[in-house]
């Protein structure tokens, strides 16, 4: 009965305390939400998607699907404080995202994306489907990354997923292009081939919205999402573990 009695002693302090701090001291602990742009072709688009103000987003009750939900769910499930934003385009090439009227400029400049902190680009897969040569896309990869930074973005650069419906794509050899490019840059590398393709038959089998071997299944872009998060989770700032928590002592 007295430790019972001697813990909810201790509770209350601390709950009178965390009062205290939180009324006289409103911004101790408090962050803001931070965003995180995903930006790419249908592979980051996902399946089933809306176009919304910012970028697309899953209607409640929809059965949609794409790596931003997976990744959304660990950030959040790890105390991160970021919000993703899904800025995919169905179709896109690099040449398409840099030309007007320059949607990659107009995705930097979206109001949805003011406090955007890193930005996820995977993108060349469409270019190869029409037969563009490889240095250009890397050319093109180039100038998103610079104008990132320039907006002061910190630039993630993914690897193309493998696509043996269509071998002419020669996704290996782009890849090294991206993986160079990302050593030249400097850019903080995410490889979804490597770590996706010894499993890309299970991830495409069943098939998605787009019934193809290009695009991945719900298990597949969930695959995705941890990619992304495990190289994100070595760079994002500490966890949001509010000082009110911690007094608490809750996790």
């Amino acid at each position: 009965m007295q430790v019972t009695k001697h813990i909810l002693s201790v509770w209350m302090w601390q709950l009178c305390l965390g009062v205290v701090l939180l009324v006289f001291f409103p911004a101790i602990g408090l962050s803001q939400t931070k965003i995180i742009i995903g930006f790419g072709d249908s592979l980051t688009e996902g399946c089933g998607n809306e176009v919304s103000t910012c970028g697309v987003t899953c209607r409640p009750g929809d059965d949609c699907y794409d790596y931003e939900q997976s990744l959304q769910s660990l950030l959040t499930q790890h105390y991160y404080d970021f919000t993703i934003n899904n800025f995919g385009q169905g179709g896109e090439t690099t040449a398409d995202a840099l030309s007007d009227p320059y949607r990659f400029d107009s995705v930097l400049n979206n109001p949805c994306n003011a406090d955007a902190e890193y930005i996820l680009i995977v993108e060349g897969t469409n270019d190869l489907l029409h037969e563009a040569d490889g240095l250009d896309v890397k050319f093109n990869l180039g100038v998103m990354i610079d104008k990132s930074r320039a907006r002061g973005l910190i630039p993630l650069l993914a690897t193309i997923p493998p696509d043996p419906e269509h071998d002419y794509k020669n996704i290996p050899l782009m890849n090294e292009y991206i993986v160079a490019l990302a050593a030249e840059k400097d850019v903080i590398l995410v490889d979804l081939y490597s770590a996706l393709e010894p499993d890309w038959s299970v991830y495409t089998d069943p098939r998605a919205c787009y019934n193809d071997l290009t695009h991945p299944n719900k298990s597949g872009f969930d695959a995705m999402g941890t990619v992304w998060y495990e190289t994100l989770s070595e760079v994002l700032p500490e966890k949001n573990m509010s000082w009110l928590m911690l007094l608490l002592g809750t996790h």
